[in-house]
């Protein structure tokens, strides 16, 4: 049975950033497939009893979204339950409240967990960088980054994406205010347009990784 994600896509210089951090782990401490694509997961996984209405309430969340969500990548954090290594994310009021709007919207038919209930202001986010970590492992890399500097990134979230099995269903673009397919999504023309907007937000000091990536 197929298994969808709902998250925003690391993209441009936070991904380089976060995803440098991951390898680094990954080759000190011989993660294996214990590492992780870097993404801010904002509902799953779950399974979904009709995919028409997913797409559907989600195409509606994101088209009704008046502002463009924001949040800052900050320190390291742990879940030492799960044994879970992450960069700590911190949301405006406008990505919170997507996030809850989206969870209540798709909860009748999809098989949520209990953290996607959460509310507005107790939900985690984070970008994982590794996770089934053995004890030993969980603890060693605890102390290896407990003085390592804060990852300090303001960003915003560019697209929010629909996943099934891994694959991209569709993703909302919130610089360009539309609904993008599978094929659009990985064009490299509609990341320029992206780009071409982005410009007057910043300083232009990422301008080459974000063409690049």
């Amino acid at each position: 049975m197929a298994r969808y994600l709902i998250d925003i896509r690391l993209m441009g210089p936070v991904k380089h950033q976060i995803s440098t951090l991951s390898d680094q782990l990954s080759g000190k401490f011989n993660l294996g497939d214990k590492q992780v694509i870097p993404h801010i997961t904002l509902a799953g996984p779950f399974i979904s009893r009709n995919e028409e209405q997913l797409i559907e309430d989600f195409t509606r969340i994101c088209s009704d979204q008046t502002k463009v969500p924001q949040y800052e990548v900050g320190g390291y954090g742990f879940f030492n339950e799960t044994r879970v290594v992450f960069v700590s994310i911190t949301p405006n009021e406008t990505l919170k409240q997507f996030r809850y709007l989206l969870s209540r919207a798709i909860l009748p038919y999809c098989t949520l967990r209990a953290y996607d209930l959460e509310s507005a202001e107790d939900f985690m986010f984070h970008a994982t960088l590794a996770m089934k970590l053995d004890w030993l492992t969980f603890q060693r890399i605890k102390w290896h980054v407990r003085k390592k500097e804060k990852v300090v990134y303001r960003h915003h979230p560019i697209r929010v994406t629909l996943l099934r099995d891994g694959k991209i269903v569709c993703e909302y673009d919130f610089i360009q205010k539309r609904m993008l397919t599978r094929s659009q999504a990985l064009s490299k023309a509609t990341r320029m347009r992206d780009y071409d907007i982005l410009k007057v937000w910043a300083d232009g000091s990422w301008e080459s990784e974000y063409k690049s990536m």
